[in-house]
Formats: C-alpha cells, structure tokens, sequence
C-alpha cells in the first residue's frame, strides 16, 4: 500500500510537475544560464508547448538574437536536461517585448499577514456617555466598545494568548483543546 505521500508525488509526477518545476528554475536563473553576452539582450517570456518565447527590447535587439537562437536553445536545453530524454525546446520565437513583463522579473513575495485584531485604544469606552445610545453614531461605537471587551473576555479565558500574537482560538463542541 502507498502512502499518501507517494500517491501524491506519482499524481503530481504525471501532471507534470517536475516539469514545470524547473522551468520555473530556468526563470529564476535566466541570467545565469544565459550569460551576460546573452541576457541583456534576452528576457523570457515563457513557452508555448515546446517553443521557447523570448523577448527583445528592440528591433536591432531582436535581430542579434535571431543570430543567437542556436546558442539560446544549447543552454536552455542542458539546463532542463535532467526533466528530458531530449531537447525540452525544439525552436525559440524572438518577440518584441512591448510592455510585457519578463518571467526572470516577476518575483511572488509573500506579505505579512495583516493584524487578527486591532490594536486596544487606550481610552476605550470613554465617549459611552457622550452619544445617544439610540442613535446611528451610539449604536456603532457601543458595538466597537462591545467587540474590544469580547476580545478581552477571549484572551483571558484563554491565558492570553489572543492578545499576544493577535488571534483567538474558538474550542467547539467535538473539538479537543490543545
């Protein structure tokens, strides 16, 4: 019997996701497998089944790589060796780039989380007198009073820790507290 593990690896084998994987890498390292000669003239801009789609700032830009696909696809083709019997590319298309963003520019980077709970004004609860209690403007800053306090009642019941790193942990019923 499998584990869920080598089931999951042999799915994501057959989709491939070694693959896509690595050319993924040859993004990321465009510069490195291209060379200097080569990648300030070239920039990636992805792959259309097995033609490689690169870009030119320029016409004259376009023109030289022309003359330097053969050597492109050499080094693209040894860099994806290890996810191919053969060549991975068997041609490259030279494109103007015309407002496109390279692939070896795009970076995904991960924002912090934003704050579970706001920060505890100081002075909270302290305009309670001052509203009309029926009016719109009471009614919401009794509520945003109310949410604070509820928050505060969580954290304690649970040793504070919602307070200290911003969230709060609700045990329901069938749910083992850890």
């Amino acid at each position: 019997m499998k584990t869920i593990g080598e089931a999951l690896r042999g799915f994501l084998e057959r989709r491939g996701a070694p693959e896509r994987m690595r050319l993924v890498r040859l993004w990321e390292n465009w510069d490195m497998v291209m060379g200097t000669d080569i990648a300030v003239l070239a920039y990636p801009l992805g792959h259309r089944k097995r033609i490689l789609l690169v870009g030119a700032e320029d016409n004259m830009a376009m023109q030289d790589l022309t003359f330097l696909t053969p050597e492109i696809l050499e080094r693209v083709n040894a860099f994806m060796d290890d996810v191919s019997d053969g060549p991975y590319f068997e041609r490259v298309e030279v494109h103007l780039l015309q407002r496109r963003t390279p692939l070896d520019e795009v970076r995904v980077e991960r924002s912090a989380p934003p704050p579970r709970v706001p920060p505890r004004p100081d002075n909270l609860g302290g305009l309670l007198g001052a509203f009309d209690p029926e009016s719109p403007v009471g009614r919401a800053y009794a509520s945003y009073v109310r949410m604070f306090r509820e928050i505060g009642d969580t954290a304690a019941k649970h040793g504070g820790a919602a307070r200290q790193n911003g969230t709060h942990r609700q045990d329901g019923p069938g749910r083992p507290n850890r």
